[in-house]
């Protein structure tokens, strides 16, 4: 496992799944579990993500726990890059896949 990111409330590793070899991302969430509003805020992230359905948005594929650690992990299927990293680059602009939606405006 190897550290690739990290949040205020998360590290995120790439790994690879022992059933499939397949590569993924790990979120390892930090919440206090003596705390029931941390308790509530990660159910309600959790809940959010395995609701999402969108071509832009990573899907949710399942969680993990650790005994020795007792941590939660989220597991995604693992990106090269992030949005971050695509939109800060000098120049470098989305691509109309990337784009999840188009909003025009007018002055009326």
């Amino acid at each position: 496992m190897m550290q690739i990111g990290r949040g205020t409330y998360s590290n995120v590793y790439k790994a690879r799944e022992k059933g499939t070899g397949k590569i993924v991302a790990l979120k390892k969430v930090r919440f206090d579990t003596s705390d029931s509003e941390s308790i509530k805020f990660m159910a309600r992230e959790i809940m959010m993500l395995q609701k999402l359905d969108h071509p832009n948005v990573i899907k949710l594929k399942g969680l993990a726990t650790s005994r020795m650690q007792y941590s939660l992990y989220l597991v995604f299927d693992f990106m090269q890059s992030d949005l971050t990293r695509i939109i800060s680059r000098p120049g470098e602009t989305l691509t109309e896949p990337q784009v999840p939606f188009s909003t025009s405006f007018s002055d009326s």
